[in-house]
């Protein structure tokens, strides 16, 4: 299925880098930069650090005159901005609908419309389905809706069957596109694989999030490892960071930095990596998680779930009544972030894991000892995308 990108209205960490990865990946046909709080001087600033064999495939929502200066190849109606200049009308053009009728109006001038709702947001809170699936498999039938039409709103990986099987051939994401994929690699290297070709083996397999974690290298070795998995998470559309080594972000080549409880104190990172980078830090009682949701962390990797031979110094393990207590607590306080379990974990710990409440895992051993590495990858993905 065609899928549409959609930017959230706050800038995020190396948001530019990120819709460039997927683009240039094919995991994304075009990327819409919605950005209604922007002013001229602010949207000119953010699309000058896009490359420019990307930009034609990005659509602005405001400030359309901006697109004749950058090469932007297309432009969204919507309520702020419900017509194109003449000098712009070669652009791409799409439109917001909300309804089937809209959607008949609008079309014939479009390239695509989005229509929704089509699910319950996943970005917007309240903001509810207004469509039944037999209504919409019906407005296809007639030909009331056509190729052209784009399901938005609630749109995730596990809904694509659902959205095929009504007759949509394209979707658009935010909150799905954005949000932290649910499984963690961190690297490790064993008889069969280095560190970078160990991660290469599971982005091939299908994780989109990597955890250079080198204990014993130099700096001089963690870069050069970054720079060959690098390209190789761009390829795939994968967040790489590092571990521990803060400073190492003024390379260019991760995404973030995950701290431990004896690296530098999470609030003393978040001055460093503020909105521009991802910040994890690691958890071991419900007084670390919140002190961490407190000092600016934006996911926490919370454990050991239970013994495992790829870490020292092990904390007390937690088990299953761990995760459940520590998110309790995180819940008591409206202390809504990512949690991932790590430490020991195995197949048959996921389906448990994810009935616990957990956000995601963590792995290494799982799936470099494995022998069938892209198996152990579907695996997990099959519980945690």
């Amino acid at each position: 299925m065609r899928r549409i990108g959609i930017t959230p209205e706050q800038e995020v960490f190396r948001e530019q880098e990120r819709i460039t990865a997927w683009l240039r990946s094919g995991e994304v046909e075009f990327f819409h930069i919605r950005k209604p709080q922007f002013t001229e001087t602010q949207l000119r600033e953010y699309l000058s650090l896009f490359p420019t064999d990307v930009r034609e495939r990005l659509t602005l929502h405001d400030h359309h005159h901006l697109a004749a200066e950058f090469g932007i190849g297309g432009l969204h109606l919507n309520r702020r901005n419900p017509s194109v200049a003449k000098s712009l009308a070669d652009k791409r053009i799409s439109a917001s609908c909300h309804s089937i009728g809209e959607f008949a109006k609008q079309q014939a001038h479009c390239a695509y419309c989005f229509l929704s709702p089509i699910f319950d947001s996943v970005s917007k809170q309240g903001y509810t389905s207004a469509f039944a699936p037999d209504t919409l498999k019906r407005a296809f039938a007639e030909g009331l809706l056509n190729g052209k039409a784009v399901a938005l709103g609630g749109v995730t990986h596990e809904k694509i069957p659902l959205l095929q099987e009504i007759g949509f051939s394209a979707c658009a994401s935010i909150g799905d596109l954005w949000a932290l994929p649910q499984t963690m690699f961190i690297t490790h290297h064993n008889t069969r694989y280095n560190y970078v070709d160990g991660a290469i083996a599971v982005l091939e397999g299908g994780l989109r999030f990597v955890q250079l974690r080198m204990k014993d290298a130099t700096d001089e070795e963690v870069l050069a490892a970054a720079g060959k998995l690098r390209p190789a998470c761009d390829r795939h559309g994968a967040l790489l960071t590092v571990d521990d080594r803060i400073h190492l972000l003024e390379s260019g080549l991760f995404d973030g930095v995950h701290v431990g409880k004896n690296d530098m104190p999470v609030a003393e990172a978040k001055k460093i990596t503020g909105s521009r980078f991802l910040l994890g830090a690691t958890c071991n009682t419900a007084d670390d998680a919140l002190k961490a949701v407190a000092d600016g962390a934006d996911y926490l990797g919370v454990g050991p779930f239970r013994f495992t031979e790829t870490k020292q110094k092990l904390a007390p393990v937690l088990g299953l009544e761990g995760y459940e207590n520590i998110m309790d607590t995180l819940r008591e306080h409206n202390a809504d972030i990512p949690l991932y379990a790590i430490g020991g974990i195995t197949a048959d710990d996921l389906l448990p894991l994810k009935q616990a409440g957990v956000y995601g895992v963590a792995v290494s051993g799982m799936l470099l000892n494995s022998g069938e590495t892209e198996i152990a990858c579907r695996k997990i993905l099959e519980v945690f995308a």
